[in-house]
């Protein structure tokens, strides 16, 4: 029985596939390089880290070291929202958005990174409790699976539930989004220490076995990770078209 596809979700795949020239010569080279990277990766998914003649030193370091860098970033939407939600800023509304939206891509390429890094993703289903033995709170893995997979769903849900109530002109309900908005701080505090928890307790890393891993961690990014965002926003400014930004 074919259901009838809300307007909302027809005029988001509209906007998300409407650009220039330049736009889609840039989207089908993003495309072809993802497409290469699959292929490469279901390649070494097969015969292991020998086909890429590093050693595995090498490869975790390029996962890890990626899988930090974007978790940064995704922490960083949280200084754009202090301003707005707990000082009052209203100039900050707008850059709300974009901050989120940046934060759920780039959870998305954490948890990908740690996907790849783990060697045997078939076998996640383990970590699933009831089905598996995910082991928390013991492991640090399990708590790392924990923070990123709620900031994930925390910010997928404040993100949609602000965009949904712009596009039918409803103001949204505070009592709903906004306690959500000060877990979501509270929660990406817990991404970077949980990550630098996890890195500290590593024997054979010596040079993160510092009790201060965690708190340099959020201070890089929350200096980084905004100055990206300045970028992004610099770019949209641009490059966008001004017919839906003012939408």
């Amino acid at each position: 029985m074919s259901q009838k596809v809300h307007p909302f979700f027809k005029d988001v795949l509209k906007v998300l596939f409407y650009g220039s020239k330049r736009f889609y010569m840039w989207m089908s080279g993003l495309t072809f390089l993802a497409l290469v990277g699959i292929y490469c990766y279901s390649i070494q998914l097969s015969e292991g880290l020998i086909v890429t003649g590093m050693t595995d030193q090498v490869s975790w370091g390029l996962y890890i070291s990626n899988f930090t860098f974007f978790v940064g970033i995704a922490a960083a939407a949280v200084m754009l929202v202090i301003p707005l939600y707990v000082f009052g800023d209203k100039n900050f509304s707008h850059a709300v958005l974009i901050g989120e939206g940046l934060a759920i891509s780039s959870l998305i390429m954490c948890i990908l990174f740690v996907v790849v890094d783990m060697g045997r993703p078939d076998r996640l289903w383990h970590m699933i409790p009831k089905l598996g033995y995910f082991n928390w709170p013991q492991s640090l893995l399990a708590w790392d699976v924990l923070v990123l997979n709620g900031y994930l769903i925390l910010n997928s849900f404040i993100l949609f539930y602000l965009l949904y109530n712009k596009y039918n002109g409803v103001k949204p309900n505070k009592k709903i989004y906004v306690p959500l908005v000060f877990l979501s701080i509270l929660w990406a505090i817990g991404i970077h220490t949980v990550t630098a928890f996890l890195y500290a307790g590593i024997k054979a890393k010596p040079f993160w076995n510092s009790s201060i891993l965690g708190p340099r961690f959020l201070a890089s990014a929350f200096t980084a990770g905004p100055a990206i965002i300045i970028l992004f926003l610099s770019l949209i400014d641009q490059y966008a078209n001004a017919r839906y930004i003012a939408k």
